[in-house]
């Protein structure tokens, strides 16, 4: 295992994470929450753009125009599938399966640790990368939803390739 990117991911999750002293489970399990955060601070700075556009751009509605116009709505149209699928990726994280045998906890440990760093690593570089792109912005409309929705894709891959690896561990 890279000493350096371990201690990388121990300063950042201010944690003891893989060490050799049978904590993977509750280091898995810290790796997620610390992902889960960064995409629900994600959603949350989205929710507050949408509110606040709402509350600066959305007429209220008038017996003449009961509906607001469609190009002050679209942003909070896009903000909502994005808040949707950065939920729906949350719960796949908060989802991922637990090695519940020792054996293949310790298959981990002898062989796949390296690899399952590298993967925790990237979960939780992109969610917090997507957190601070989100958090940089100062309007609804400056959303760059193509870059967050490759964010949530690479998400996405490396969820789907680390449940392959631990496939093949077990």
């Amino acid at each position: 295992m890279a000493d350096g990117v371990a201690d990388k991911l121990r300063s950042l999750l201010a944690s003891d994470v893989y060490t050799a002293k049978g904590r993977l489970r509750s280091d898995d399990l810290l790796v997620r929450e610390r992902v889960g955060r960064g995409l629900g601070e994600a959603t949350a700075r989205l929710r507050d753009l949408v509110s606040r556009w709402r509350a600066d751009r959305v007429p209220p509605c008038t017996r003449e125009q009961p509906f607001p116009p469609a190009e002050v709505m679209e942003p909070i149209r896009r903000a909502e599938r994005l808040i949707r699928s950065i939920d729906d990726l949350s719960a796949a994280v908060r989802g991922l399966p637990l090695l519940n045998q020792d054996k293949v906890w310790d298959r981990v440990r002898q062989i796949g640790l390296g690899e399952l760093l590298q993967f925790d690593w990237t979960l939780v570089g992109e969610s917090d990368a997507l957190s601070q792109d989100l958090g940089s912005v100062a309007v609804l409309d400056e959303v760059d939803v193509a870059a967050a929705e490759a964010r949530l894709r690479t998400i996405r891959q490396v969820i789907a390739d680390r449940r392959r690896y631990l496939e093949i561990l077990a």
